[in-house]
C-alpha cells in the first residue's frame, strides 16, 4: 500500500495530443503524498515550531562548557573506524564534569579524581560492540579537553597511574608510532591508552576476542592515527565566548520537537546535553547502524543536523530525503515495522527490538517532509509492544509533521 501511494507522487511521463503523442523527457522522482494537515491527530502535543533556547537554572558554567562538547563530538572518531568489529548500539556522552563523565558508557569512575583535579573543561566519548555475548568484542574512545597544555599532561599520566595501580597486575604496551601513549594491558585481550595532544588527552580502550597485544597496538595506533588529526583542525572556544556562537543555524532546531505538555516521550529526564546543531560526524555517534548512516549521509548530501526532542537530518533535495529515509527506518534483525499514522502515507515506522541506550526509547517513525528527514522517538510500554499501532508514536509523529509544514 505503501509503495503504491509513494507511486501516486512521482512525475511520470506524460503524452500529449492525438495520433503520435510524443512522451515528456525526464527521470521519474519521488513526490510527497499530500497530507491534511487540519485532520491529523497529534493530541496534546505541540504542533508549532518553537525557538532553540537554552536555559541555566542551575550547572551554568557545566551546562554552557556543553556547547563546546557537542563541537567536539564532530570530531569524535567512531570506535569503528578502529575497531571494524564495534558497530552495535553503544553509549554516547557529552560531559563537563568528572561525575557525568563516569555516567553508565562512560569513561570509569576511578579516573574521576585525575580528570577533576587538572583543570578540566569538557570531554565527550564513546562506545561500540561487537554486539556478542560468547566473543565481546568493544571500543571506547573519548577527547577530554583541559585548560591548558601542562594539565592535559598531568591529566594523562595520572590516569595511566590510577590504571597502573589496580588489584590486577598490568604490564605497559608499546604503540609503534606514539611513545608517550600511556597503553597497559592486563590479559593482552583489553587494552586502554591515554594520549596527551596539545590541551586535549584521547582516551582509547579496546576488547577484542582473541589475545594478541599486537592487534591491541595496532587498533590503539589506529584509534590515535584519525583522531589526532582530527583535533588539529579543531578551533577552541574560550567558555566565555560560547554564548556568542550561532544557537540555531539555519533554524534546523527549530524545526524538531520541543517539550510538551503531553511529557517526556522517553520515560526518562530530559538533559539538554545532546540538544542543539550537529553535524553528520557528530549525529553518526547516536545512529543505530553507524555504517549504513555514514554511507546515507554522504549520499544524501546531509549537511546539517538539528536535536531536540527529535532530530531532523537535512539532506540535498527531496529524492535524496527520500533515500535517507529509507536508511534510518531499516529494521535490525530484530526490528520490527509497524503501522505508520492516519494520513502520514510516507513515515515509516519501527519497534526496536532493543531499546536506544542513551534515551531509553523503544519506537520510532521516520518521515519527510521537502529536503527534511524526521525522526520521531517514543517509548511503548511492555504491555503495549506487540501491538502493531503505537497512538502516542503518531501523535508526536503527526505533530513533528506539522512543525515542519508551519516551518517553511
Amino acid at each position: 500500500m505503501r509503495n503504491t501511494l509513494r507511486a501516486a507522487g512521482l512525475l511520470l511521463a506524460l503524452t500529449v495530443g492525438s495520433g503520435c503523442a510524443a512522451p515528456i523527457s525526464g527521470t521519474p522522482k519521488p513526490g510527497l503524498t499530500p497530507v491534511d494537515l487540519a485532520s491529523l491527530k497529534t493530541g496534546a502535543q505541540i504542533t508549532e515550531p518553537t525557538e532553540f533556547t537554552e536555559k541555566f537554572p542551575s550547572g551554568t558554567s557545566e551546562r554552557i562548557r556543553l556547547i563546546e562538547g557537542r563541537r567536539l563530538l564532530d570530531v569524535l572518531v567512531p570506535p569503528m573506524d578502529f575497531h571494524p568489529s564495534a558497530t552495535e548500539l553503544g553509549y554516547t556522552r557529552i560531559f563537563a564534569s568528572p561525575d557525568t563523565m563516569s555516567k553508565t558508557g562512560g569513561i570509569p569512575a576511578q579516573y574521576n579524581e585525575a580528570v577533576g583535579t587538572n583543570n578540566f573543561v569538557v570531554g565527550v566519548s564513546a562506545s561500540r560492540t561487537n554486539g556478542s555475548v560468547r566473543t565481546p568484542e568493544s571500543g571506547l574512545i573519548g577527547i577530554l579537553q583541559f585548560a591548558t597544555e601542562q594539565d592535559a599532561k598531568n591529566a594523562a599520566a595520572a590516569m595511566f597511574q590510577v590504571t597502573m595501580s589496580g588489584e590486577t597486575p598490568r604490564h605497559p604496551v608499546s604503540i609503534p608510532g606514539y611513545p608517550n601513549a600511556n597503553a597497559s594491558s592486563a590479559d593482552d585481550s583489553s587494552a586502554n591508552a591515554f594520549q596527551q595532544h596539545g590541551p586535549f588527552v584521547v582516551v582509547s580502550a579496546v576488547v577484542q576476542a582473541a589475545p594478541g597485544v599486537d592487534g591491541l597496538a595496532e587498533k590503539l595506533g589506529k584509534s590515535m592515527a584519525s583522531q589526532l588529526p582530527a583535533l588539529d583542525k579543531f578551533k577552541i572556544v574560550a567558555p566565555d565566548d560560547l554564548m556568542d556562537l550561532p544557537r540555531d543555524q539555519d533554524g534546523i532546531v527549530r524545526r524538531t520537537m520541543g517539550k510538551s505538555p503531553a511529557g517526556d516521550p522517553y520515560g526518562m529526564s530530559f538533559y539538554d546535553e545532546d540538544s542543539g546543531t550537529f553535524l553528520p560526524s557528530g549525529i553518526l555517534h547516536y545512529e543505530r547502524d553507524p555504517v549504513r548512516a555514514r554511507k546515507a549521509f554522504e549520499e544524501a548530501g546531509v549537511d546539517l543536523i538539528g536535536r531536540r526532542y527529535s532530530t531532523v537530518y537535512r539532506a540535498r533535495d527531496v529524492e535524496a530525503a527520500f533515500k535517507l529515509q529509507t536508511a534510518l527506518a531499516a529494521p535490525g534483525k530484530d526490528d520490527a515495522e509497524i503501522d505508520s499514522p492516519p494520513g502520514i502515507a510516507d513515515a515509516r515506522c519501527l519497534r526496536l527490538g532493543e531499546a536506544d541506550k542513551n534515551r531509553g526509547y523503544n519506537s520510532l517513525c521516520v518521515l519527510v517532509y521537502d529536503r527534511y528527514v524526521a525522526v520521531v522517538m517514543s517509548l511503548t510500554s511492555a504491555s503495549k509492544t506487540s501491538l502493531q499501532s503505537d497512538p502516542v508514536l503518531h501523535e508526536r509523529t503527526a505533530a513533528q509533521y506539522a512543525i515542519l509544514k508551519k516551518s517553511e
